[in-house]
């Protein structure tokens, strides 16, 4: 039996390493904003708290609210 839980914990970091490796050499600064937000997002957007899931994904990905210019 603990073989069996050791080879499923195994195979499940795993498959979080190979997940995260593109985000991680796209921005290693931002990493740690990624590695919270992602997991925080889907169970905020589970729960169905959306509103919430969407501030907190313009806050791992950074982005900012932009200024909206009339002429």
């Amino acid at each position: 039996m603990t073989i069996f839980v050791t080879v499923i914990l195994v195979i499940f970091c795993f498959s979080l390493i190979w997940a995260y490796i593109p985000d991680y050499k796209r921005n290693p600064k931002e990493f740690k904003r990624t590695i919270i937000g992602m997991p925080l997002g889907m169970f905020l957007a589970t729960i169905g708290l959306g509103d919430l899931n969407e501030k907190i994904k313009k806050w791992a990905i950074g982005k900012k609210k932009e200024k909206k210019i009339e002429k």
